[in-house]
């Protein structure tokens, strides 16, 4: 799929239409999940898409324990989104134990974590920081995470809903990610097994690896109750001008 051998989840977020007819220019807004391993292929891959750009939202300590492939000629921007109190929200060990703990309970922690996307201090800055580092980038940037679906899914969201992208289409583009998760979870299901968990546990298990349209809408009302709007969200929390916004429509539509 798309071409890439051990680049996982994968998509050009070109083409997406806006509702004045208008669209996402190809090559400029790539996401992805780790780019770690990359074959000879990947890299060639890349380099078609004129990649000048790796922006990694991961934390500090999953970047020492998988550092990203590097490329001759393509610069790396390390943005920590969930800070170190956050830490453990990226960590799979959370979320399995967690999980069996109170199976139940996961639906609700990501619900919280997509909320501190878009009102905690650490993560608004760090999305701020993405952004307005698109505004004058050249060439295609690749924005990252580990399995390319939460910190990766709600950062394009919002970068899509201020450039001036209709609600289903974003959200579409969201949900792409569950084919990957689905391959991701299948490869759990043995595990699990040997754990001692039920079919009825594993089953539910889905969860921790799937996405959900319901955590993005919880981070933009979040957002809307926080700053009194999206706009204000965009204004008063990301702090971005209008010549920031002008520049992202100039550069990122045609």
């Amino acid at each position: 799929m798309n071409g890439f051998v051990n680049l996982l989840n994968f998509r050009d977020l070109g083409g997406i239409k806006v509702a004045d007819g208008r669209a996402v220019r190809p090559r400029r807004l790539l996401r992805a999940a780790l780019p770690v391993g990359l074959s000879e292929g990947d890299v060639s891959a890349l380099r078609g898409y004129d990649l000048r750009h790796i922006v990694d939202f991961r934390t500090v300590e999953e970047v020492a324990d998988s550092p990203v492939d590097r490329i001759d000629g393509v610069t790396y921007t390390h943005i920590d989104i969930m800070g170190e109190n956050e830490a453990q929200a990226a960590c799979p060990k959370f979320w399995m134990e967690l999980f069996e703990k109170n199976p139940n309970g996961v639906v609700d922690e990501f619900t919280r974590t997509y909320k501190e996307f878009s009102t905690g201090q650490t993560s608004t800055d760090g999305y701020s920081k993405f952004i307005k580092s698109l505004c004058k980038a050249e060439g295609a940037t690749l924005f990252h995470c580990t399995a390319g679906k939460d910190r990766t899914g709600y950062a394009a969201a919002l970068l899509l809903r201020i450039l001036g992208i209709n609600e289903s289409d974003f959200i579409d583009d969201y949900l792409k990610s569950l084919e990957y998760q689905r391959k991701i979870h299948s490869t759990h299901v043995d595990k699990a097994k040997k754990r001692g968990l039920s079919d009825e546990q594993i089953e539910k298990m889905g969860v921790i690896f799937n996405v959900n349209e319901s955590y993005i809408h919880a981070a933009f009302q979040a957002a809307e109750e926080t700053y009194g709007s999206f706009e204000g969200y965009v204004k008063d929390g990301l702090k971005l001008s209008e010549g920031d916004i002008a520049q992202l429509m100039e550069g990122y539509l045609e």
